[in-house]
C-alpha cells in the first residue's frame, strides 16, 4: 500500500514537515510495510517557501525594506529560472517593529525588492504568495521597487504608504525594470475581493492592519485615485486599470493583487493549487492508494480553499480517497464528506483539553495517525454499494471515461475507466451505453409546488415525479401560491409536514418577505430556509402581497445580518400600471403590457438597495436583456448580485407565439428574437449565472380562462420535466457545449443556495446522477408529462436529448414512493 502524506502546518504547534513525519511514523506503527511519501504543503501563504524547499528549491536571503522602512532579512526560494516569494517575509504584519501597526504608511516596497532580487538571480517565472501583508498601498511600493515613480501635482515623489496616494497625480512607468516584460508573475492567493468598495482591500482587510473607520474611508478613496491615474495610461499597462480593479483578487494584500494584475500582467490562482504544482503533487499521487492531508483547525474557513480541501480536490480528480488529520475539527461528517474527505481524525478526540493537546501534539499526532491508518485499511477493504462505468462522465474538468464508486449515498471514489483491465467492484454495477453520458443531478431553485392549499394546481407528489423524470434531483420550493404562504416558521413547518414521505427528489424551501413579517425572517433562517423571495408588484395571489422598495431594503438589512439571500421578482408595478392593459387574444398586446422598462427599473432599484445594505440579492427569471449593462456594472462595482433566466426565455420567441395561445403566458413575458440572442450572450459572458425552470403550473380552467384572453389567463409555464432537453436543443444549435448547459442548471443553482454537495460529480458529493442520451430526439407530448395537468407550450415540439435514468443518493428514483429528503440550509 502506498500513501501520500500532504499536510499543512498545525499553526503554533508543528510545521508541515513535522506533521508529515509524525503521520508517517504513526502509519508505520500500524503496518511497517506501508510505503509513504512525505509531501508538506501550504495554501499559498506562510509555509509556501518551506514546501518549495522540501522539493529541491534553494533558499536565498536578501536584506530589503520592511513595511515601515526598517531593513529586514527575507528569504525566497529559487530553482532554475523559477522563484517563490512570500510577501509576508518582507512586508508582513510579523515584520512590523514590536508588533506595531501603521495602516496608512506601511508599504509593499520590500516585496518588490525581493522580485528584483529574483530577476537578478535569472528567474523568469515568479510565484508571489501574497497573504499576511501589513500594508494597504495598492501595490505602489511593489512597483516603486521595480522602477515606477509615483508623483504629486508638483512632480515630487510621494512618500510610501496608502494614504499618500490621495495626492497622486502621475504614475511614471518609464523606468520599470525591462526584465519584467519577459517574466511570468503568478499570484498565489485565495482572496477574491476586488480593490475598492465594501468588499475591497481597505474595508475588508484594513481593520486587521490597524485601520479605523476614518482610515478605511481615506484608504479606499486613495486607492480609487490610484485606479483613476493608472486608467489614464491606457495601453501602457497590461490590463485596463478599472477592469483590473474589479477582478477577483485585486484587493488581496492591500491591493498588491491589483498592481500586479494591472501593471505586471500577473495571473491569480488559488494558493494551494499553485503549491501543489510546485511540489509535483499530481505526479506524486500517481498509483497511490490514499492521501492524508491536514491542518491545525479543520473548519468553515478550510472550505474556502485551504490546504486540506485543495489536496482533497486534486486527489479526487485522480480518483484517490483522501483522509485528514487535524488538531480539531469543527466540520460535521456531512460537511467533511461533501468537501471530499473520506475520514477525519482530530487530536482533540484523544485529548479534549486544547492547551494540553498543543503541548502533547507530537505524541498525539502519532497515535491519531495510527487510528487513521486503521480507518484507511477498513475503508479500502469495504465494498462499494454502486459503481457506474461510462465513457463520458462529466467531472469538473470536463467529460472523461471514468468509473464512479458510491457508498452510503455519496461518491467515494472516481477512477479512470480501464477497458479490458481491472475495474472498481461493487454490489451493483451500472454500465452506460455508448450513446449515454453521466451527468450530475440538476438543481432547480425556482419551482412553484403550490401545496398545501392549491394542490389541485400541482403538489409535491406530481412536481417531484416530474423533476425526477427530467433529471432534476433537487428542487427549492417557492413560498407563494401555497396556502398558507411560507412567510413564518409555522407556515414552513406546515409545508414540511405535508411534503414529508411523498417527495421523489430532495426538496428545500424559500421563505417570503411580505409587509409586516420582518420579525419572522431571522427565525426562518434558523429554521433552515435557503433565503427569501419578494415581489415589487402584485404577485398574482392576495396572500403574498408586494413590498415597497423601502420595505425591501429593510428586509435586506435583516437578511444581510443573517448571511442569507433575497431573491426578487423584479418588475416595477408603477411602470406596468402606466402601460396598456392586457386584454384579448393578441400576444402583442400582452407583451406591451409588461414592457422591458418595468424590469429595468425594478432591477435598478434592487441593485441600489443591495449596494446600500451589502446584502446578497438575486434577480429571478430575467427576461429583459436591456438590463444586462446595469447588471454588468453592478457586478463590476462589487454589488453582491446574481441573476437567473429560464428555458422559456432562451428557447421561445414572441414572434412565434400564436394569438390566443395562453399556454405561452408568463410574467415577465417571452420577448423578441433579438432579446433572446442577447440573453444567451449574457449567459456566455457570465452576467447571467444560472438557468432554472420557474415551473408555475395551474389548472386548465385558469390557464385557458377567457378562452384565449391573455388578460385573464394564469401566467406561468410548466417545464420542470423537459428543461434539460430544451436547453440542450437550443445550446447545441448555437454551438455551446453540453458541459456549460449542465453547469448553468446544476452547479450554479447549487452554489446559489449553498448546497456544496450537489450539482457536481466529485468525491464526497451526493451520488445524484442523470443518465442522458444527448443525440436521441423525441417529441414532447403534454399528456405524457408527469406534472399534474397536461399543459405546456412545448407540446408537439421536437427536442434533442433524452433523460433515460435518474439516481438519487445512488438509488434509482421510484415513481411509486417518496425517497427524497427535506433539506435545510446548512444541513
Amino acid at each position: 500500500m502506498r500513501i501520500v502524506i500532504a499536510p499543512d502546518k498545525f499553526k503554533g504547534s508543528l510545521s508541515a514537515r513535522e506533521v508529515a513525519s509524525l503521520v508517517a511514523s504513526g502509519l508505520h506503527g500500524v503496518d511497517p510495510a506501508i510505503e509513504v511519501v512525505e509531501l508538506p504543503v501550504a495554501d499559498g501563504g506562510e509555509g509556501t517557501i518551506d514546501a518549495a524547499l522540501a522539493v529541491g528549491y534553494e533558499l536565498r536571503v536578501a536584506t530589503v525594506t520592511g513595511p515601515v522602512g526598517t531593513p529586514v532579512a527575507a528569504g525566497f526560494a529559487v530553482r532554475g529560472t523559477d522563484a517563490v516569494i512570500e510577501m509576508a517575509r518582507a512586508s508582513g504584519l510579523d515584520r512590523m517593529p514590536r508588533g506595531s501597526l501603521d495602516p496608512l504608511g506601511a508599504s509593499s516596497r520590500g516585496t518588490g525588492e525581493l522580485v528584483a532580487r529574483a530577476l537578478d538571480a535569472g528567474c523568469r517565472r515568479i510565484v508571489l504568495a501574497i497573504g499576511g501583508s501589513a500594508c494597504t498601498d495598492g501595490g505602489a511600493g511593489l512597483l516603486r521597487a521595480l522602477g515606477a515613480r509615483f508623483l504629486d501635482a508638483s512632480g515630487a515623489e510621494l512618500p510610501d504608504g496608502g494614504a499618500a496616494l490621495a495626492d497622486l497625480a502621475e504614475v511614471d512607468l518609464s523606468g520599470l525594470d525591462p526584465r519584467l516584460a519577459g517574466t511570468e508573475i503568478v499570484l498565489a492567493s485565495d482572496v477574491d475581493h476586488p480593490l475598492l468598495g465594501a468588499d475591497g482591500a481597505a474595508a475588508v482587510f484594513g481593520p486587521q492592519k490597524g485601520a479605523t473607520a476614518d482610515d478605511v474611508a481615506m484608504l479606499d478613496a486613495a486607492l480609487a485615485r490610484l485606479v483613476d491615474v493608472l486608467a489614464a495610461l491606457g495601453d501602457a499597462i497590461q490590463v485596463e486599470a478599472r477592469e483590473a480593479a474589479v477582478r477577483p483578487g485585486a484587493g488581496a494584500a492591500g491591493g498588491v493583487g491589483f498592481a500586479a494584475i494591472a501593471v505586471l500582467g500577473a495571473v491569480r490562482r488559488p494558493g494551494v493549487d499553485v503549491v501543489l504544482e510546485i511540489i509535483g503533487f499530481a505526479e506524486a499521487i500517481s498509483g497511490a492508494d490514499a492521501v492524508i492531508t491536514g491542518e491545525g483547525s479543520l473548519d468553515a474557513q478550510s472550505l474556502g480553499g485551504k490546504t486540506p480541501i485543495g489536496v482533497a480536490r486534486a486527489a479526487s480528480a485522480a480518483g484517490i480517497p483522501t483522509f485528514a488529520v487535524c488538531g480539531r475539527s469543527l466540520l460535521d461528517p456531512a460537511a467533511s464528506s461533501a468537501a471530499g474527505l473520506d475520514g477525519v481524525r482530530a487530536l482533540l478526540d484523544l485529548q479534549p483539553d486544547a492547551e494540553q493537546a498543543m503541548t502533547d501534539a507530537p505524541a498525539l499526532l502519532e497515535r491519531t495517525a495510527g487510528l487513521l491508518a486503521r480507518d484507511i485499511l477498513d475503508a479500502l477493504a469495504r465494498p462499494y454499494d454502486l459503481v457506474v462505468r461510462a465513457e463520458w462522465v462529466l467531472l469538473e474538468g470536463g467529460f472523461t471515461a471514468a468509473e464512479v464508486a458510491v457508498r452510503d449515498g455519496r461518491i467515494v471514489r472516481i477512477a479512470p475507466r480501464n477497458r479490458g483491465g481491472e475495474h472498481l467492484q461493487a454490489e451493483r454495477v451500472v454500465e452506460l451505453a455508448d450513446d449515454e453520458v453521466l451527468l450530475p443531478g440538476l438543481v432547480d431553485t425556482h419551482v412553484h409546488v403550490n401545496e398545501p392549499g392549491r394542490t389541485e394546481w400541482e403538489g409535491f407528489d406530481s412536481a417531484t415525479r416530474a423533476a425526477a423524470h427530467g433529471g432534476v434531483t433537487t428542487i427549492v420550493d417557492m413560498p407563494l401560491n401555497s396556502v398558507p404562504a411560507t412567510v413564518s416558521v409555522a407556515a414552513l413547518e406546515e409545508k414540511r409536514r405535508v411534503a414529508a414521505d411523498q417527495v421523489r427528489v430532495d426538496v428545500g424551501f424559500w421563505g417570503g418577505v411580505v409587509p409586516g413579517n420582518l420579525d419572522e425572517l431571522r427565525p426562518m433562517v434558523d429554521a433552515g430556509v435557503f433565503g427569501f423571495k419578494c415581489f415589487l408588484l402584485h404577485s398574482g395571489v392576495d396572500e403574498f402581497p408586494e413590498v415597497t422598495p423601502d420595505e425591501m431594503e429593510a428586509a435586506m438589512r435583516v437578511i444581510a445580518e443573517a448571511d442569507s439571500l433575497l431573491i426578487v421578482h423584479a418588475e416595477d408595478g408603477h411602470v406596468i400600471d402606466a402601460a396598456p392593459h392586457a386584454h384579448g387574444p393578441e400576444y402583442a398586446g400582452f407583451l406591451a403590457s409588461r414592457p422591458r422598462a418595468a424590469e429595468d427599473a425594478a432591477i435598478a432599484e434592487v441593485i441600489e438597495r443591495a449596494r446600500r445594505t451589502g446584502a446578497r440579492a438575486h434577480i429571478v427569471h430575467l427576461s429583459s436583456a436591456d438590463s444586462l449593462p446595469q447588471i454588468a456594472a453592478a457586478k463590476a462595482d462589487g454589488v453582491r448580485l446574481t441573476v437567473e433566466t429560464c428555458p422559456h426565455y432562451l428557447t421561445l420567441r414572441a414572434e412565434d407565439v400564436p394569438n390566443g395561445a395562453t399556454a405561452f403566458k408568463c410574467c415577465p413575458p417571452i420577448r423578441e428574437d433579438d432579446n433572446r440572442d442577447a440573453l444567451w450572450q449574457g449567459l456566455e459572458d457570465g452576467l447571467i449565472d444560472l438557468v432554472v425552470s420557474d415551473h408555475s403550473p395551474s389548472t386548465p380552467e385558469m390557464k385557458y380562462a377567457g378562452d384565449g384572453d391573455f388578460g385573464q389567463a394564469w401566467g406561468g409555464i410548466a417545464s420542470l420535466q423537459i428543461g434539460l432537453p430544451l436547453m440542450w436543443t437550443e445550446a447545441h444549435r448555437r454551438g455551446i457545449p453540453l458541459e456549460r448547459v449542465v453547469h448553468w442548471m446544476s452547479a450554479a443553482p447549487a452554489d446559489l443556495v449553498g448546497l456544496r454537495d450537489k450539482g457536481r460529480i466529485r468525491v464526497g458529493g451526493a451520488a445524484d446522477f442523470v443518465v442522458f442520451a444527448p443525440e436521441e430526439t423525441f417529441t414532447v407530448d403534454a399528456a405524457a408529462l408527469a406534472h399534474r395537468h397536461p399543459i405546456t407550450p412545448y407540446d408537439g415540439r421536437e427536442l434533442e436529448g433524452v433523460v433515460r435514468r435518474t439516481l438519487l443518493s445512488g438509488a434509482p428514483i421510484d415513481d411509486a414512493r417518496g425517497q427524497g429528503r427535506l433539506l435545510r440550509r446548512g444541513s
